[in-house]
């Protein structure tokens, strides 16, 4: 997972971490976890974080699925 490109699309987007958490439905200390790849983000969360930026297909590559 690509952290640094996730981050960048938050603060794009007019969010602090912490508000893109409260609208996504995240428990922050979990969404920073899962961030910092202590755990991994199941399908239906990296759905809610495409669905609450607006990612395309692209970026949502680029952050989840790199090598």
């Amino acid at each position: 997972m690509q952290a640094n490109i996730l981050k960048g699309k938050i603060v794009e987007s007019g969010m602090t971490v912490g508000e893109f958490c409260e609208k996504a439905g995240f428990v922050r200390s979990t969404f920073d976890r899962k961030i910092n790849g202590t755990s991994e983000f199941n399908r239906d969360e990296i759905q809610t974080i495409i669905d609450t930026l607006g990612l395309t297909w692209e970026d949502a590559q680029k952050i989840f699925f790199a090598n």
